[in-house]
């Protein structure tokens, strides 16, 4: 075999890595990992993002989102709903983001396709965005830093989702039922968000993690 064939076959056997938006920064963040951080921020950088438009008046469209995801459809400004595997977030009137299963999106959006009815249009994002969890006894004070919006507990509650100008960007926030913070960013926000976040947990201390999937 020749010299140019053995390359060739040695670098297709390679395994190809998955890098999610933060991999390269939430690597680089780690080895300034603190045992008593206040702040504790996790990447889920696989999953699958499927942007969903419908009639939530139609019956038969809620329904059929609930059937796919196994989700009822929120309907009230600002609400969320989540079983597990998948998470639906309200976005607008007729508009809602569906975060589920890395790796399942194609096979969600196809499901979908096959049992919605009527006006109704899906749009794959998962490349587009990220998702990152924010938790630890400081996040109600980064979150006063990051935003106008006021995440005080007695106003925003689990079930509760909001999108909002985030460290002069924005985000997508909900709040989860053991007090951590969702925040789903744009791909194109994703490093100088995670920067400033570093940046704004150094008096609490900083912990990071995040998904090593390939």
């Amino acid at each position: 075999m020749s010299e140019v064939m053995q390359t060739q076959h040695t670098q297709s056997d390679a395994i190809v890595r998955r890098e999610s938006p933060l991999y390269y920064a939430t690597a680089e963040a780690a080895v300034h990992n603190r045992a008593d951080a206040g702040i504790v921020i996790h990447e889920q950088g696989h999953m699958g993002h499927l942007n969903l438009r419908g009639n939530p008046e139609d019956e038969k469209f809620r329904q059929g989102v609930a059937q796919v995801l196994g989700v009822e459809l929120p309907i009230t400004v600002g609400s969320c709903a989540g079983n597990g595997e998948s998470r639906l977030y309200w976005l607008g009137p007729n508009e809602w983001l569906a975060i589920v299963r890395g790796g399942s999106e194609a096979g969600v959006e196809a499901r979908l396709r096959q049992t919605l009815t009527g006006h109704f249009a899906v749009v794959d994002l998962s490349g587009g965005q990220t998702l990152v969890t924010l938790s630890g006894e400081a996040v109600g004070m980064l979150l006063k830093k990051s935003s106008v919006y006021d995440f005080h507990a007695s106003h925003f509650r689990q079930g509760r989702c909001v999108q909002t100008a985030f460290a002069k960007a924005s985000a997508l926030v909900s709040k989860n039922a053991d007090g951590s913070f969702d925040l789903v960013i744009r791909r194109s926000f994703c490093d100088y968000l995670f920067r400033w976040i570093v940046d704004a947990a150094s008096e609490y201390g900083l912990e990071v993690t995040f998904d090593r999937n390939v």
